[in-house]
């Protein structure tokens, strides 16, 4: 493939799957196998564009879906009790079976529309961040756990926002993630660039989806900045190295999702069921340990990844 278009291929590909089941009076298994070989051995070679790709899909299940598929008398808390209600977070108190929990998550549309303007896409402004401390807060107040979702460009480039503090905002929800006395489980679930994604994606176990990307800047930006050509985004993707799978194995995230053959979209309730048996297990797990443990491990990794000053010298 020239360009990298594999959501149209597997599209085509499964759209040929139903017609051939509907088929009659031919004996079909033979063919039906063959598309469905092949459909695996696509998805098994995709490029790491492929993977943002269908990081991007529109019928990708989003943080309301996670929500209601895994949560059970979720409560939405709007505003930042500063400015305004940023509709590209949304977050509240919810219960995880019998477990009262905190959730957060970026919201990039309604589900089942593609009004993601209304959202800006997922991404945040100082508000969003803003309103996500202070969800942090209360779970801390009412000993909560914290489960974060992921799944934004980066934070709201536009001038207003930056007039506001955005990059402040953003490391206050950093600096407020890893010292919060409660234990915290952050899944990245879809795209997830640069502050924005960090104001939200730290805790004490990262659970990301095989095709979700995790990275500092979008393909396309790198290929701009550093090949001064924004077309080879293919070949910044494959740079950056940030999909669920390369970080897995990297050893930054803790729990890798496997997605159904195409992506999320195409089981997006099976993948939900995923995650929240990786929630469950890791928060059975980290409620076992004292909170200042906790603490403790979360400034050590950002001792490695930060070293102060006096390390350095």
């Amino acid at each position: 493939m020239k360009r990298n278009r594999f959501t149209d291929i597997d599209r085509a590909l499964k759209e040929l799957q139903e017609s051939i089941s509907r088929l009659r009076g031919v004996d079909t298994a033979e063919i039906g196998r063959r598309v469905d070989t092949f459909r695996r051995e696509l998805y098994e070679g995709i490029s790491r564009w492929g993977s943002i790709e269908l990081s991007r899909h529109a019928q990708r299940p989003g943080t309301d879906e996670f929500i209601a598929g895994i949560f059970s008398r979720f409560t939405e808390l709007r505003g930042d009790r500063l400015t305004e209600d940023d509709p590209a977070v949304v977050g509240g108190p919810a219960f995880l079976d019998d477990m009262p929990v905190m959730v957060v998550g970026h919201r990039r549309r309604t589900p089942g529309k593609k009004d993601y303007v209304h959202y800006h896409y997922g991404m945040a402004s100082p508000s969003g961040h803003h309103k996500a401390l202070r969800l942090y807060r209360l779970a801390e107040k009412f000993r909560r756990p914290l489960v974060t979702f992921v799944d934004t460009p980066g934070a709201y480039p536009v001038p207003e926002a930056e007039d506001r503090g955005q990059a402040f905002s953003i490391a206050r929800c950093i600096q407020a993630l890893a010292s919060l006395r409660t234990p915290i489980v952050a899944c990245i679930v879809g795209e997830a660039g640069s502050g924005g994604a960090l104001a939200l994606g730290f805790g004490d176990r990262i659970i990301m989806l095989e095709n979700a990307f995790y990275s500092a800047i979008s393909p396309e930006g790198y290929s701009s900045i550093v090949f001064k050509d924004p077309s080879k985004r293919e070949q910044a993707a494959e740079t950056l190295r940030g999909t669920g799978r390369d970080l897995y194995a990297f050893g930054i995230v803790d729990h890798l999702v496997k997605e159904p053959v195409g992506g999320a979209h195409n089981d997006p309730a099976r993948v939900v069921r995923d995650v929240g048996s990786a929630v469950r297990a890791f928060l059975e797990e980290l409620t076992r340990f004292p909170v200042d443990d906790l603490v403790k491990a979360r400034s050590a990794v950002i001792e490695r990844l930060v070293p102060t000053h006096a390390s350095r010298s």
